[in-house]
């Protein structure tokens, strides 16, 4: 029991974690595309309201065969855009840019931090090859 209260509290620990850092890479992604009027609060609302948007997406498009999940990617995209609109006060397309942009620059923060931390504790980049 007390084995899964420590996951569930880890568990929540590391999806806030994971909101406030997606609502960094949100902002600089915003900043990138040049969208005025940003801050840390509005990617924040964002993230949050755009990731449960995003889920239901996935729920509704993500059984669909063959290309849903293809679909559900995309028009999770569209919705983080068209919530970012009104919240940030900018355009479509700057907001499309700005949720592409986060998500881009998450995967290459990840991408270089697996990188790093193969080269430290598995000898080197050369390990991976």
């Amino acid at each position: 029991m007390k084995t899964a209260g420590l996951v569930l509290l880890f568990g929540a620990i590391g999806a806030v974690m994971g909101l406030l850092i997606q609502a960094a890479f949100l902002l600089l992604g915003a900043r990138i595309v040049g969208v005025e009027g940003r801050s840390y609060s509005k990617a924040l609302v964002t993230v949050l309201l755009g990731g449960l948007a995003s889920l239901l997406a996935w729920l509704v498009l993500g059984s669909v065969p063959m290309v849903g999940a293809v679909l559900a990617f995309v028009v999770g995209f569209i919705v983080v855009a068209l919530i970012m609109v009104p919240i940030f006060g900018t355009t479509f397309g700057r907001a499309l840019g700005a949720a592409i942009l986060a998500w881009v620059i998450g995967w290459v923060i990840v991408g270089g931090l697996c990188l790093l931390i193969s080269a430290v504790f598995l000898g080197g980049i050369a390990t991976l090859l």
